[in-house]
């Protein structure tokens, strides 16, 4: 067929399956069309006409098993056939009034129509929805479908709309009675049609109530929309007690004929009602589950009325009520067998709660309580026997009963309420988090102790450390002492070799050594250390000899210039470079394909000392193929990404230091704000005599400093008194400074004074960083399990670095370790520092928490060297000022004078403080150069907080990455126990899984038709709930008397049993 035939034709059928036009002449125009149908048909080749009958079929929904036999047809049959249906469809076309789906919504979308008019269009609706093909219902859509729920939900407002409630609920049956409108309805989300159904079990209106069960029930058979579950939810949210309308539809005709009133239906009602009942309990698989709802349904007015119940199905001559009131009784039986065979074997010793029981029994039984009474004896069975968790629940259980009983509004709940509040928050944050809490509290005691005792245990060795120093540098200066009396003879006799000997040299010589001994005694002052160090060492016997001898060696050559271009880069490692004797060459691993790279920075061989960690380290003991087959699976190199760019830290702007100019009336402003504050009760001559005895109650750290900075300089003070000697008048705090100025060297005795009042505060403040600092350099120095972890970083680095310029390294910056999770693995997903952690989890578990050897990082990487030595300074200077302070002040200024008398009391015990203090500082930084030589670097170039806080995020990063390993693990555990449970599941329900299949199949490629009246068939043949008697039955239970004989093992247990099992079976129901 030619492309233009081809088109022409495609054009023609397209106005039987596109967009039709509306007609208006039922006669000449519908032979008109028809004539162009059958044209239309006769120009189709046999191709077409196969492709076009295949799509009736398919929108017939015609099954594969029929399809065949039809397709086998002539293909002049087939021809006929076309034209018939197309013939068809024009007929329907102008025989109605509303001839497309867009047609019905605008309709009801207008929404000012009589309801008669509305009726008339809603059953229209109905009968098109159910004669047209599916097709005809995709087009009328979700906007269609939206449309009707509206309708619906007006319903519910007005009276006069219950024929189109009806019709409605008819209309919502035919559009779920395919596959495609049960999937619009049943959505992942709540549609509105599922609680609008549930708010229609009204028994005022049957015939709907009776049509909404149908879908309801239909609903609860698609578990793979989760339609069990939203109608359950709709049922609770219509009512407040959601299965009352339920149990007064099995009752509401039987009650009407006994006033006298006729039903339409006789039985129709209960029915249904009974059929929903049985779908609602018995659709679950879980046997709690099912009891809860049994109990629940009984509870509601049930149970009262059971007799009732089996007069009114004996008396229907109805089957299928007759059919589904078995299954309600053979079910309830069986479940109760199911439930009773878990605790035939189970021995309650209850005589310790013999008395209470029995009490309370008596008080209930032959009562209305008696089955709610049981219903709670019920449920307690349910609790799970879990020595830990199960005084949990009893307690929980206990709370809510005191909060329901003893009420706080003071007067009986709301018993109509399903809903109670219950205050359990708290009470289940206390049960879950008791033993949590109580073992975090002793352990944050325990921590705080080992603080104190690790703080005492450092201030006591600084103590010794300092007596120590102070005895050695008494011995000496008794060693001075005694050889100061044969000085003289030394010289003497030494003057005269040197006149000897100085003849025999020459001049330069000489000089030189004139000059040597001029320099021995400033020796030891170059070499000497900071802060107190002890006595420095000798130097290198090369230099003494050196000096000694006057003889000048040569001078060393200067380092080589640092290379830092590629070409340099290669002649170095072009070069061999000779290894130290305690280094042993590295290992060269060769990878099968390329890696990604460890972009590490690795330190020179000749820069590691022999008691550097990496000496020691042999990370090839290690090696293990799995390790290196793991990276190169995970860490394999893929296509080159642009990479983001590295963030530059932008010098932050310092902030502009305002000058702040101090005048006189701030000044006295602030003083008038001190005297009418903290000192507002006492007279300017209290507070000199304060001054003068140095009071520390009244003379607090605020108040000092404000003196401090707002007292006027001597010339100014001077300069008031001169005013107050000629009689002028001043201002209250003018005369409060001129009170003051008869203290001498009143800022000094302020400075002292506010000294030993903050001295405590400075020395706490800093003590607890200069602890944590030590402790944790002490445990970085000997934790063996963080050696072993830079051992396989170590390791990982050359394996993916070999045939690289930073192979068969033999150490690398600690700073790499924060870079670990920057190496992403082939999927992107997990980084180097996951399977690290992984590595370390699978072959190396002792090493796996290597961090709680170092619990003191964190508080070391907060702590800040430079602010420790800067109050140290601070402190040596404060001491220093007092000493001279009370140097000046030994004679006292009056006789309330009591400053030389408080300060030479401090001055010693603060001096030792402060040298105490050094010595800790002193150890501190001692252990961070012998770090900094144990891991190979310049201690002044990586500070010591950076040092820490690398550590520290190397830690939490660790930590987290063990902790995603976890998750990962539980999520790939709970997938595979699920998959297991599941399996086992499929194993123990195939029976139903294949009998809802033979049902409905909602996820076929095609659209079905008939889908809820194969559910209801289902449903009303019983056949929905399977076949139990094929199920493995459980040993026949012995009968009551026997089986009470059996669990007779006290008084209280034949009391408890003293009914027969028919009672008990009764009585378990509700």
């Amino acid at each position: 067929m030619a492309r233009n035939e081809k088109i022409k034709s495609a054009g023609f059928l397209d106005n039987f399956f596109g967009r039709k036009h509306k007609i208006y002449n039922a006669g000449g125009l519908e032979e008109q069309h028809e004539l162009d149908i059958s044209l239309g048909v006769a120009k189709l080749s046999n191709e077409e006409i196969n492709i076009k009958f295949m799509e009736i079929l398919e929108d017939m929904n015609i099954p594969k098993d029929k399809r065949e036999p039809l397709m086998l047809k002539d293909i002049k049959e087939k021809r006929e056939m076309l034209i018939m249906h197309y013939k068809g469809k024009v007929s329907s076309w102008t025989s109605s009034r509303f001839e497309k789906p867009h047609e019905y919504k605008v309709y009801l979308r207008e929404g000012d129509h009589s309801p008669n008019k509305i009726l008339q269009c809603i059953e229209s609706l109905r009968v098109a929805l159910t004669s047209n093909p599916i097709s005809w219902i995709k087009e009328f859509g979700e906007d269609g479908l939206d449309e009707i729920v509206g309708l619906l939900q007006k319903c519910k407002q007005k009276r006069d709309y219950e024929k189109i409630e009806f019709e409605c609920i008819r209309c919502l049956k035919a559009i779920l009675n395919n596959s495609w409108g049960i999937n619009v309805v049943l959505k992942p989300e709540q549609h509105a049609a599922v609680l609008l159904l549930a708010q229609s079990l009204d028994i005022q209106k049957p015939q709907s109530m009776c049509e909404a069960l149908k879908l309801l029930a239909g609903f609860c058979l698609l578990n793979e929309r989760n339609g069990y579950n939203k109608v359950l939810t709709a049922v609770s949210c219509a009512s407040v007690e959601r299965f009352k309308p339920l149990v007064d539809g099995l009752f509401v005709e039987h009650d009407l004929e006994e006033r006298g009133q006729k039903t339409e239906k006789k039985g129709d009602l209960c029915y249904h009602s009974l059929l929903f009942i049985n779908t609602i309990i018995n659709t679950p698989s879980d046997l709690n589950f099912r009891l809860h709802l049994r109990c629940e349904i009984m509870r509601t007015g049930l149970y009262e009325r059971l007799d009732t119940l089996v007069d009114i199905v004996n008396s229907s001559n109805n089957e299928s009520l007759e059919k589904h009131f078995k299954i309600f009784t053979s079910f309830r039986d069986e479940d109760f067998e199911e439930f009773s065979s878990r605790f035939d074997n189970i021995r309650l010793e209850i005589d310790d709660i013999n008395d209470c029981f029995e009490i309370l029994r008596n008080t209930v039984v032959d009562t209305n309580a008696e089955p709610y009474f049981l219903s709670i004896l019920q449920h307690l069975l349910y609790i799970k026997d879990d020595h830990l968790y199960k005084p949990a629940y009893y307690k929980l259980i206990e709370e809510c009963i005191s909060q329901i009983v003893l009420h706080k509004s003071g007067c009986d709940p709301n018993f109509k309420n399903r809903n109670f509040n219950i205050d359990t928050a708290v009470l289940l944050d206390d049960l879950a988090e008791k033993n949590k809490v109580l073992e975090t509290q002793r352990v944050d005691e325990l921590e705080k102790r080992i603080e104190e005792l690790q703080a005492v245990k450092q201030e006591a060795e600084a103590k010794v450390a300092h007596l120590e120093e102070k005895l050695k540098l008494i011995s000496n200066s008794e060693s001075l002492q005694s050889t100061a009396n044969i000085e003289p003879l030394f010289l003497s006799s030494t003057s005269l070799i040197k006149s000897e000997s100085l003849s025999k040299s020459s001049p330069l010589l000489m000089d030189r050594k004139t000059i040597n001994l001029t320099q021995k005694p400033s020796q030891p002052q170059v070499m000497g250390t900071q802060a107190a160090p002890p006595p420095p060492p000798p130097p290198p016997p090369n230099l003494l000899m050196g000096k000694g001898l006057g003889i000048t060696a040569p001078v060393p050559p200067p380092p080589p210039p640092l290379l830092t271009t590629m070409q340099s880069v290669q002649q170095i490692t072009s070069k061999k470079i000779e290894l130290p004797d305690y280094l042993k060459p590295k290992k060269k691993y060769v990878v099968d394909a390329p890696m990604k790279r460890a972009n590490w920075k690795p330190i020179a061989p000749e820069k590691l000392s022999s008691k550097s960690l990496w000496s020691k380290i042999q990370e090839d003991n290690l090696y293990v193929d799995d390790i290196f087959n793991g990276l190169a699976l995970k860490f394999s190199t893929k296509p080159t990404k642009i990479g983001t760019k590295d963030t530059i830290d932008k010098p932050s702007i310092p902030k502009k230091n305002v000058d702040v100019k101090v005048l006189d009336a701030k000044a006295a402003q602030s003083l008038s704000i001190l005297l009418g504050g903290p000192l507002k009760h006492m007279t300017y001559e209290q507070i000199k005599q304060s001054l003068w005895k140095c009071d520390k109650e009244t003379l607090t750290p605020n108040v000092l400093q404000l003196l401090k900075q707002y007292l006027p300089s001597s010339n100014q003070l001077k300069y008031l008194m001169e005013l107050k000697s000629t009689g002028e008048i001043l201002s209250n705090v003018e005369e409060f400074v001129v009170n003051l100025g008869d203290i001498k060297r009143l800022t000094t005795r302020l400075e002292s004074l506010y000294f030993m009042q903050t001295l405590p505060d400075m020395i706490n403040d800093i003590k607890p960083d200069i602890v944590s600092g030590t402790s944790a350099c002490e445990e970085i120095k000997n934790c063996e399990r963080f050696t072993k972890v830079l051992e396989l970083i170590l390791l990982f680095g050359n394996f993916m670095n070999s045939g690289s310029k930073q192979d068969s390294v033999y150490a690398f910056e600690i700073s790499f370790l924060t870079k670990l999770s920057n190496t992403k693995d082939v999927e992107n997903k997990d980084t180097l520092l996951h399977y690290l952690v992984f590595v370390i989890e699978t072959k190396f578990p002792d090493v796996l928490h290597f961090y709680e050897d170092i619990p003191h990082i964190d508080k070391a990487a907060r702590i800040s060297l430079d602010n420790i030595k800067r109050t140290m300074a601070m402190l040596n200077n404060s001491v220093k000022n007092v000493e001279r302070d009370l140097e000046v002040n030994k004679i006292p200024q009056c006789d309330d004078d009591y400053f030389s008398c408080i300060f030479a009391n401090f001055v010693p015990d603060a001096r030792q403080q402060v040298e105490v203090l050094g010595k800790m500082v002193f150890k501190m930084e001692k252990l961070y150069v012998d770090i900094s030589e144990l891991f190979s670097f310049d201690s002044t170039k990586y500070a010591m907080e950076d040092f820490f806080a690398d550590i520290k995020t190397f830690k939490d990063s660790y930590i987290q990455a063990y902790q995603d390993n976890l998750k990962e693990k539980t999520i790939m555990e709970k997938k595979q126990r699920i998959l297991a449970a599941r399996e086992q599941h499929e194993r123990d329900l195939l029976e139903r899984q294949q009998r809802k299949l033979t049902i409905v199949d909602i996820d076929a490629a095609q659209t079905q038709e008939g889908v809820m009246d194969s559910l209801l068939e289902a449903l009303q043949t019983g056949s929905a709930f399977g076949n139990r008697e094929k199920r493995k039955r459980n040993p026949v239970r012995p009968a009551g008397a026997e089986r009470r004989a059996q669990l007779g093992r006290s008084r209280s247990r034949k009391q408890m049993y003293h009914a027969n099992r028919e009672n008990t079976s009764m009585l378990f129901i509700s």
